[in-house]
């Protein structure tokens, strides 16, 4: 019998860098004959149907989710998470970004099992970019670009933040890969 999917939940995929340390537009890069976002959309779709692609390029339509390009470009990951965020109608949101092939719906699970309604963001330790952030969020991030804060980091730590433990059995799911040479040294042990 399969889980039930949560409708409450929307998985954002950031696919909008640059990817210049990779050459490549890291999220069509293939792993095992699939690009990395693909493996990150089959995770979240073992959780929600509610899926947003954050880009500008045309080559992400194939997936067939909305693809919503920055509302304030140039923003990095934060004007990326901002889009998102303003863009969702749940008030709990998966935000991945492309570059995390090796996430599993494991991995997804485990961050959603410690969301408590008094914390703005659920992540993993050293790990912004799996995280569970509530909508209300949306504000803290405009207020970031605004400031021109553009440091996820520094956005993070003007919101209420559960911090969670990277477990030995989840640390190999959970690693960006950001140049080639990244990427040989992931599959090695993936």
């Amino acid at each position: 019998m399969t889980p039930e999917k949560d409708p409450n939940i929307t998985g954002i995929i950031l696919a909008g860098g640059k990817s210049n340390r990779m050459g490549q537009d890291k999220g069509l890069k293939l792993h095992n004959g699939k690009p990395f976002i693909q493996h990150i959309i089959n995770a979240i779709q073992a959780i929600t149907n509610e899926i947003l692609i954050i880009t500008s390029s045309v080559d992400y339509k194939i997936f067939d989710y909305p693809c919503i390009p920055d509302l304030i470009p140039n923003q990095g990951p934060v004007g990326g998470i901002y889009t998102g965020l303003k863009h969702t109608k749940t008030e709990k949101n998966l935000v991945l970004s492309c570059d995390v092939p090796f996430v599993t719906s494991v991995v997804l699970n485990n961050l959603i099992s410690e969301y408590e309604s008094n914390y703005d963001v659920i992540t993993y330790e050293d790990t912004p970019l799996i995280t569970l952030y509530s909508k209300s969020a949306e504000r803290s991030f405009f207020e970031s670009i605004e400031k021109k804060r553009l440091s996820l980091r520094k956005t993070l730590s003007t919101l209420k933040v559960k911090s969670i433990p990277i477990g030995q059995s989840i640390e190999p799911y959970v690693k960006n890969i950001n140049t080639p040479q990244q990427y040989k040294e992931a599959t090695q042990w993936n």
